[in-house]
């Protein structure tokens, strides 16, 4: 009888090992999958954030050829210089919606701030040029214009590279919450 119970307490001892490690393994497994997932989507996250960046420098490089131009009164090329706003902005447009799907909903409003403040750069360019085309241009106030704007361009662009760091430096398993 004591065998029989000693053979019984055996098997159950090792069946409750098996178990726990089944358990063990398979938390192991989930925990792996979770990481990974995490530095994929931060690798994702950190390429859309760079693409947006660029799309930015090249938005206010073709901005300030525009500007210049205006602000010197020529209106040779004035079409070239437009032209390049205007891809630009679309490719800006599209880094920002690269921004909008790697999330998190914090940093796609932040890169939404932008956008939209860069769209109203490029219509007080167009206004400015359009001015200037009729002959009815003021140079002083567009330009006191575009410089409020680019204030508030300059803070919205800081705001944005602030989250992004956040989120960066944020250990994977943060979510989409603002730390």
């Amino acid at each position: 009888m004591a065998a029989v119970l000693g053979a019984g307490v055996g098997v159950v001892g090792t069946l409750g090992t098996a178990c726990l490690t089944y358990l063990a393994t398979r938390q192991q497994a989930k925990d792996q999958g979770r990481v990974e997932h995490g530095q994929w989507l931060r690798g994702r996250r950190q390429l859309a954030y760079e693409d947006f960046l660029i799309a930015y420098e090249r938005f206010a490089g073709a901005a300030t050829a525009l500007e210049d131009a205006l602000e010197d009164g020529r209106t040779d090329g004035l079409e070239n210089l437009v032209a390049a706003l205007k891809e630009s902005l679309d490719t800006f447009g599209n880094a920002r919606s690269r921004v909008a799907v790697a999330g998190p909903q914090f940093v796609s409003q932040s890169a939404g701030q932008v956008a939209t403040l860069l769209r109203g750069a490029r219509r007080s360019l167009m206004a400015w040029r359009d001015d200037l085309l009729s002959g009815a241009a003021d140079v002083s106030e567009r330009s006191a214009q575009l410089r409020d704007l680019q204030g508030q361009i300059q803070l919205a662009y800081r705001d944005f590279v602030r989250d992004v760091r956040n989120i960066l430096e944020a250990p994977p398993d943060v979510g989409g919450e603002k730390p």
